[in-house]
């Protein structure tokens, strides 16, 4: 446990180490004062109390014998309600999101920045709430979301002997920054259902529910405690407290995140950052305050990515923090993001994703946000958009079609926004769509006695070809439908009549080009073969 000249103990207990020479227990509404050189009932009434008729009080109270002969480094206690102290304010610096203050009668009113605190009144954040509270000293103590906190004191000790703050946390988080105590009587205390956290000056966090408590020390020292023992934190440690338990032993925290500047031009935000080794969970927070007063989002999850629904373009600070297994959070990285994600892209209509479309100058449409919105189109045929085979940023209705065929290939798609108020915005993820290589030409069948032979105009190296053969136009039950890696194919046995034909090619990786135009032939009758035989007898006449 930390010792200070003027100090006060914890929660009407025990406290170890917080006692007389005659063994006396402190009691959370007792200072416990470290005796100096020259220290008598007398002089130290005189500097911290109401009245000077109060030194016989505090002789009988720590059962002093020899009043002239207080030994130093000794400890004497103090009971609360005879200090003299000045109330000092404790102000709303800065509030966000759904934050309430709930006073002594009961009532309960919106928080404002520049509202005053009194003691005995709690300050309650909601889902999406946080505020920030300045004390007289400079201290700061920021409240998170899903948080209670209670202001049981803030207040100057007589005599310049410093200030003391008394806070209480029912559940949620807080981060304090304490500035260094000034006086030998400075305290400033957090306390919780689970143990108190009470420092000089220092940075650290506090977490509390029902039951349990953990403290994080950032920078200083902090003593944390309850009636069953106490623990001293250091920077870069931690410690969790169940009621009526001893605190545990300090733990190292896990280290700050590398830190990296973030980059978001759509909504969500979704910003991934590398894993921390040892980390289960990750606390992410995003500002724009800069000192992380407020926070516009405060999530937690097993992922290491920055993930916001929506934020207002502009600049921001990001905190992150691995959590441990145990649920201690650790040391912060903290890095820039900025979001310039408006004018948000507009919907894709048409192509679709991974449309086929035949027409060598597609028609290109997407949706309309504004009416005086105007747009920047590319396309391309590789998705990096280094050399766009069309760029026109002068578009002025959702709808194109190139002046060029596009020949047949893979293409990629995209589409910024602009307007007056917002100026341009990021483009949409890309989409792509497949102009299909036309059909093979086919050439005149070729009769032979093997049967027809039919030869269409080579796709090229890899290519693959499917041809179909049917009685009907529609291809409903084609007599042949295969495929071959020759542009060629051999009708045998063709039987007389009308048949219709087609053919395609087939890129190495499956996809189908358009079928070439139907092509329709007739096999005709055979010679009967009576007039063979009635000519015989007249070539016997002969």
């Amino acid at each position: 446990m930390l010792r200070h000249p003027l100090a006060l103990s914890v929660r009407r207990a025990l406290l170890p180490g917080a006692v007389l020479l005659c063994g006396t227990p402190a009691l959370a509404a007792d200072f416990a004062y470290e005796v100096r050189p020259g220290d008598n009932p007398w002089n130290l009434t005189q500097r911290y109390l109401k009245d000077i008729s109060y030194w016989p009080r505090i002789q009988q109270y720590n059962r002093i014998s020899e009043p002239r002969r207080m030994v130093p480094g000794s400890r004497l206690l103090i009971p609360e309600q005879w200090l003299r102290l000045q109330t000092r304010e404790v102000r709303i610096d800065a509030v966000r999101g759904d934050v309430t203050i709930a006073v002594a009668d009961g009532s309960s009113r919106p928080a404002q920045a520049g509202d005053k605190l009194e003691p005995g009144s709690r300050l309650v954040t909601g889902e999406a709430g946080s505020a920030a509270l300045a004390f007289a000293d400079g201290s700061r103590v920021q409240l998170r979301p899903r948080s209670e906190l209670g202001v049981q004191q803030s207040a100057d000790f007589a005599a310049g002997a410093g200030s003391w703050v008394r806070l209480e946390l029912l559940r949620g988080s807080v981060d304090s920054l304490v500035a260094p105590r000034s006086g030998p009587a400075g305290r400033f205390e957090i306390q919780t259902p689970a143990a108190v956290a009470a420092v000089r000056g220092t940075q650290f966090r506090v977490h509390a529910d029902e039951r349990s408590a953990r403290s994080e020390v950032l920078e200083g020292r902090v003593s944390f405690g309850n009636e069953a023992g106490s623990q001293a934190l250091d920077a870069g440690q931690g410690a969790s407290a169940q009621a009526g338990q001893a605190v545990t032993p300090p733990r190292a925290l896990l280290p700050a995140p590398v830190a990296q500047p973030l980059f978001a031009d759509r909504l969500p935000v979704n910003l991934p950052f590398p894993s921390l080794e040892g980390a289960g969970a990750y606390r992410v927070q995003v500002t724009a305050d800069g000192r992380f007063d407020t926070v516009m989002s405060d999530r937690t999850g097993d992922r290491p990515a920055v993930v916001v629904a929506d934020l207002p373009d502009g600049d921001y600070r990001v905190r992150v923090r691995g959590i441990d297994a145990d649920g201690f959070e650790g040391r912060d990285g903290e890095w820039a993001l900025t979001v310039d994600a408006r004018p948000e892209p507009p919907v894709l209509v048409e192509p679709a994703p991974e449309a086929r479309v035949s027409d060598e100058r597609p028609q290109l449409r997407w949706s309309r946000a504004r009416p005086d919105e105007s747009w920047r189109l590319q396309i391309a045929d590789n998705p990096k958009f280094d050399v766009p085979r069309v760029d026109r940023s002068d578009l002025s209705e959702p709808a194109f079609r190139p002046d060029d065929a596009l020949p047949p290939g893979i293409y990629h798609w995209r589409i910024a926004s602009r307007n007056p108020d917002e100026g341009v915005g990021p483009f949409s993820d890309a989409q792509t769509f497949r102009r299909p290589p036309p059909g093979p030409a086919m050439e005149p069948p070729q009769a032979g006695p093997e049967g027809l032979a039919l030869r269409w105009r080579d796709a090229g190296e890899g290519m693959r070809y499917q041809i179909q053969i049917a009685r009907s136009e529609d291809f409903a039950a084609p007599a042949v439908d295969a495929q071959t890696d020759s542009p060629s194919w051999l009708l045998r046995d063709a039987q007389p009549g009308t048949w219709y034909l087609r053919v395609r090619s087939l890129a190495a990786d499956g996809f189908e080009g358009d079928w070439a135009p139907t092509q329709a032939i007739t096999v005709p009758e055979p010679e009967p073969a009576f007039r063979v035989w009635w000519l015989l007898p007249l070539l016997l006449l002969i």
